[in-house]
């Protein structure tokens, strides 16, 4: 049985954290730097649209 990514959300920065919205969870996880590029890389996250939109803005690197 495969495994589906979970989807997930950067929903803001704040030096080199990173803030992740999870499905079902009301607050976002702050994580680091070197653990968001090893998500990003992973097939086990899907970030969604407003990823882009962050790095477009400049906000996310």
């Amino acid at each position: 049985m495969e495994k589906k990514p979970v989807k997930v959300r950067l929903v803001g920065r704040n030096g080199r954290n990173y803030d992740i919205q999870f499905p079902y969870l009301h607050i976002p996880v702050t994580v680091n730097e070197t653990l968001y590029r090893r998500m990003l890389k992973s097939a086990e996250y899907q970030f969604d649209s407003s990823t882009e939109r962050l790095k477009e803005q400049g906000t996310a690197n």
